[in-house]
């Protein structure tokens, strides 16, 4: 079950990481602008982010289950559009398309986790399936850039393809239903929007969702803008772009290891403080050292190594804090956490997008404004001794 949930958890960063090598391969095959091909990545995001505050009360009401499999084979579909896409706007709606699918493995997985385990145990659960999860993300931007010198940018598709494929097929031949009761009012328009206020006016869910989604917006700036740097400014190949992402994954594998570990002793709110300004001080490294004119490759994985580290204690702690108030509706919670994540990460990337400059300036900014941004929200929203299970508004 682990194993399956740790999949389900990392499809969307496999559907983003294995196409990050490809972007400047598929700027030139589509003829279209840096920026442009960025905005595949951005669709993406769109479409996973929508898809949050869908799956979430469809899960609810219906079962994890036949809700899961109807993303899971939607996606793959997709992903078939996406590989035999002629030109850039079809290839953005496939990818709008994907991401929405694969919003429906992210969400129900960390549901059932809830459905499953405690809030501390959930913790640590979480701290072991993001730790395998680094692995798979680590190795998709390695895959991506070897499939496109084999192949061309389009069989990285054709690959995803297949991973939906065989994910449908294990579910329906050895996934079980997670949840005990199905709520019958959870597809009420009054019930949603009742559910959702509560959900959006919790102070611990708004301050871990919000801290978690700063950050994670911060990771993906250097996600989609790390291609360009390495390959068409540094020169490096689209495989030593992948040996380099899988080099500053390990920093989030420590970090998640590191945190399933000490949980237990520090809690979750002192990890995810603890995080937050270790990703900051990485950030605002990396750009210092941008702006002076400093940094090569190797400083610049070192910084991301670092931020890496500090979100690997940020992302299990921050989700298991958010969820543990909503025992009665996490499907829900879950979705409007996915949504939120998303949004940020998809926003960042289109700033980014924006800010392209041929330099590794604007990549280094984001970065460090993302971490910033999510420091300042924790100490503002979760000020010390603030604990979960705070239910308060």
């Amino acid at each position: 079950m682990v194993l399956l949930l740790t999949v389900l958890v990392a499809y969307g960063a496999i559907s983003n990481n294995i196409v990050l090598p490809i972007l400047p391969a598929l700027a030139s095959g589509l003829q279209v602008p840096v920026g442009v091909a960025m905005l595949t990545i951005s669709a993406f995001f769109l479409g996973f982010g929508l898809g949050q505050a869908l799956y979430g009360s469809l899960s609810d009401r219906f079962g994890r289950r036949p809700v899961l499999m109807a993303g899971i084979g939607l996606y793959t579909l997709a992903s078939a559009g996406c590989a035999l896409a002629p030109d850039m706007e079809t290839l953005m709606t496939a990818r709008l398309l994907q991401g929405l699918a694969a919003a429906s493995a992210q969400v129900l997985a960390r549901a059932v986790v809830r459905d499953l385990f405690t809030p501390l145990r959930a913790a640590q659960v979480l701290s072991v399936m993001s730790a395998a999860f680094a692995f798979t993300s680590a190795f998709a931007p390695l895959a991506g850039g070897l499939f496109q010198g084999w192949f061309g940018w389009q069989s990285v598709f054709l690959a995803l393809t297949a991973v939906g494929g065989a994910t449908f097929l294990t579910l329906w031949l050895g996934f079980g239903e997670s949840l005990t009761e199905r709520d019958a009012q959870a597809m009420n328009l009054g019930r949603l929007s009742a559910n959702y206020r509560a959900i959006a006016t919790n102070r611990v869910f708004l301050g871990y969702s919000f801290t978690f989604a700063l950050a994670f917006g911060g990771m993906f700036a250097f996600h989609s803008g790390a291609s360009f740097v390495f390959i068409s400014l540094y020169g490096y190949t689209p495989r030593m772009f992948g040996i380099f992402f899988a080099v500053v994954l390990v920093g989030y594998l420590i970090g998640t290891v590191a945190s399933s570990k000490v949980v237990a002793v520090f809690g979750i709110h002192r990890l995810v403080g603890t995080g937050i300004a270790v990703s900051a001080a990485a950030g605002g490294a990396m750009l210092a050292l941008v702006v002076a004119r400093l940094a090569g490759p190797t400083a610049i994985l070192i910084c991301q190594f670092l931020f890496m580290f500090g979100f690997g204690l940020i992302m299990p702690n921050a989700i298991a804090g958010a969820l543990e108030p909503f025992p009665e509706m996490a499907g829900a919670a879950s979705a409007l956490l996915g949504f939120i994540q998303q949004s940020a990460g998809g926003s960042m990337v289109a700033i980014l997008g924006m800010l392209v400059d041929g330099t590794a300036l604007p990549m280094a900014g984001c970065i460090f404004g993302g971490a910033l941004l999510g420091l300042i929200w924790f100490l503002a929203v979760l000020p010390r001794g603030a604990r979960v299970g705070e239910t308060a508004g």
